[in-house]
């Protein structure tokens, strides 16, 4: 074999991203819309312990970027913890009517996180990530908006130099909530995280 076939076979990277909708954007009326939103903390289905706060990051970026009103995940947080909620799967325990007590909001964004998959056999590596929204009205108490996407890579690679960095995300460190935005960029799911919330933030009103 000449040495420009082994040197091309080297470098190859070979990737299949897909988009899909499991859900499609619904809503209830056509005239709604979301007004002031408080993006409340997303609940986590996934083996990955902080992909719901990266997650959430990503959805107040993109939303504020599409100039809709969101209340700071700060002053949600802080509170939600008037009420002992500190993580999404805790939501359930409290009726809107009390959030909406201590969260002046006109709408509510729940997260679900239903899977966040990385696994690396070798030279091939295989992403996936999958999120549902919704955005309840405050006033009536009533599902307006929802929508499920996912997001998919796979891909083979034969590039040393691709591969080390492949591994490096791969077996990245789970982080506390202090170093979640100084490390977003560096997830390795970052890409499909960004890809999945944009496509449903671009279903609002």
């Amino acid at each position: 074999m000449k040495k420009k076939t082994v040197r091309a076979l080297i470098v190859l990277a070979l990737a299949v991203t897909a988009l899909s909708g499991c859900v499609s954007a619904k809503y209830l009326v056509d005239s709604w819309e979301p007004g002031t939103i408080a993006v409340l903390p997303f609940r986590n289905q996934s083996a990955d312990v902080a992909i719901e706060k990266f997650a959430r990051i990503v959805m107040m970026e993109t939303l504020k970027r599409y100039d809709y009103k969101v209340i700071g995940i700060e002053e949600v947080d802080a509170r939600l913890d008037d009420l002992g909620i500190t993580e999404g799967g805790q939501l359930e325990t409290v009726t809107l009517a009390e959030m909406a007590e201590v969260i002046k909001a006109d709408s509510f964004l729940y997260g679900d996180i239903l899977e966040a998959k990385r696994v690396m056999i070798g030279i091939y590596f295989n992403k996936k990530f999958t999120a549902n929204f919704k955005i309840y009205d405050v006033r009536s108490e009533e599902l307006k908006w929802e929508d499920e996407r996912t997001s998919k890579e796979q891909k083979v690679v034969l590039n040393p130099v691709e591969m080390g960095q492949e591994v490096a995300k791969q077996f990245a460190l789970e982080l506390t909530s202090d170093l979640i935005y100084k490390a977003l960029n560096s997830h390795p799911l970052i890409q499909h995280i960004r890809t999945v919330v944009g496509t449903s933030v671009r279903t609002l009103p």
